[in-house]
């Protein structure tokens, strides 16, 4: 795919040029050295059977969001598939989502009946009175013909439908499967409940998107999806808090930017979404080497300072499945304070949540953003040395079970 030249080209890995960059970067060199690192990390994941007719998960009561002025807990319920089809079968997926390591992975199609079996055993026994909110997903995109059969997706609609309980319905996608005629679907099948449908922008910047995410689709691809979702729908859009190979200032500066980019492209609901570390992989890989550290809580905080006249504004709290095995944090001293804060900051949208928080450790923090980086083509020279360790039969994962320990430390509070 990355021999294709013209448009497809363009569109498939952004723009080639960056007037930020020095000398002459070719990103579908680095885009190809990316891809080839997923796959290999991906072919690491051990076997295990799934029920297709079993949820991946559910829960209940962790997760709280604002919804017309009121605080309201959500459901989650994650379907058990056979995973994201980028991360499958184009480019092996994002270098920081681990979520295909606990979907099935398979060829074989996973029938309408167990889609429809394993959602309805779940739905059932959820109180939606209590848990009016409902975020449905299938760690991949839903309205993919290829991951959810249509059948299967319109059988589940018309369920939540017929509940006057939901208030409020969280689907997930990739632009490129948005149509006006699936949209049109949708609005249809749920004519009168708030539909948010999620989409990963994650950054504005292409050439950042292409190489330090491996998202694999442009701005413009967004801007057209988001077009056609908001004629009908609500666009709730993803934005990724220090990708791969970005500082940390960087990293806040990104985010902000790409926030404000996201409500003027017409997003409902934005959220912020810190990088964690996940299981196999390209950034477990780099964290493990100390190649890449998670952000700072301070930078979660100074990006919801920076953005102007922010629409609903919210901050994912890194509890999602599977678990990350590292989440961003501040020091021990504070760590449970700032996440405090945060979910108090979700509950209200009001920043003077943050009033008065300080530690001894946000000196350092402040003059990690003072710090001048390399240039990037310098952050980018690893990954071929990095390709060859991977085809070596070394494990390289000893140290997940004591940073999974550490994050649900620090998760333990982010109710």
């Amino acid at each position: 795919m990355l021999r294709k030249s013209g448009n497809l080209i363009e569109e498939f890995s952004g723009k080639l040029q960056h007037d930020g960059l020095e000398g002459d970067l070719r990103k579908s060199e680095y885009y190809q050295l990316i891809s080839e690192a997923q796959k290999m990390i991906h072919a690491r994941i051990p076997k295990e059977n799934f029920n297709t007719d079993k949820v991946a998960a559910a829960e209940t009561g962790l997760r709280e969001e604002i919804f017309g002025g009121v605080n309201y807990q959500r459901a989650v319920i994650y379907l058990m598939s056979n995973g994201c089809e980028w991360a499958l079968k184009s480019a092996h997926g994002c270098v920081m989502c681990g979520h295909v390591a606990k979907q099935t992975r398979r060829d074989s199609a996973i029938s309408v009946d167990d889609y429809l079996k394993q959602f309805d055993e779940v739905f059932e026994k959820i109180d939606f009175k209590s848990y009016p909110i409902l975020n449905l997903y299938n760690n991949g995109s839903f309205i993919n013909d290829n991951e959810i059969p249509p059948e299967a997706r319109r059988g589940i609609l018309k369920k939540i439908n017929s509940n006057p309980d939901i208030k409020m319905l969280v689907l997930e996608t990739r632009p490129e499967f948005v149509t006006r005629e699936k949209i049109t679907e949708i609005k249809g099948l749920i004519p009168e409940k708030h539909v948010e449908l999620g989409v990963g922008l994650e950054i504005k910047d292409d050439f950042y998107r292409g190489i330090c995410i491996n998202k694999g689709f442009s701005l413009k691809r967004f801007n057209d999806a988001a077009k056609i979702i908001t004629e009908q729908l609500h666009l709730r859009t993803y934005v990724l808090l220090k990708p791969l190979f970005l500082t940390e200032r960087e990293g806040i500066e990104q985010a902000v930017e790409t926030i404000e980019y996201a409500f003027a492209a017409g997003a409902t609901t934005v959220s912020l979404e810190a990088c964690t570390i996940q299981n196999y992989t390209l950034m477990q890989y780099l964290y493990e080497r100390d190649l890449y550290s998670p952000p700072w809580l301070w930078s979660i905080l100074e990006v919801l300072k920076g953005v102007k006249n922010p629409g609903k504004l919210i901050v994912g709290l890194f509890k999602f499945f599977p678990l990350p095995s590292a989440v961003p944090n501040n020091c021990e001293r504070c760590n449970e304070r700032v996440m405090e804060t945060m979910v108090q900051y979700n509950r209200t949208l009001d920043p003077k949540a943050f009033n008065g928080l300080t530690c001894e450790c946000k000196t350092q923090w402040r003059e990690i953003l003072k710090e001048k980086p390399l240039p990037f083509e310098k952050r980018l020279e690893p990954i071929p040395q990095l390709l060859k360790e991977l085809k070596s039969p070394l494990k390289w994962q000893d140290q997940i079970e004591s940073d999974r320990t550490n994050a649900l430390k620090i998760l333990g509070t982010a109710t």
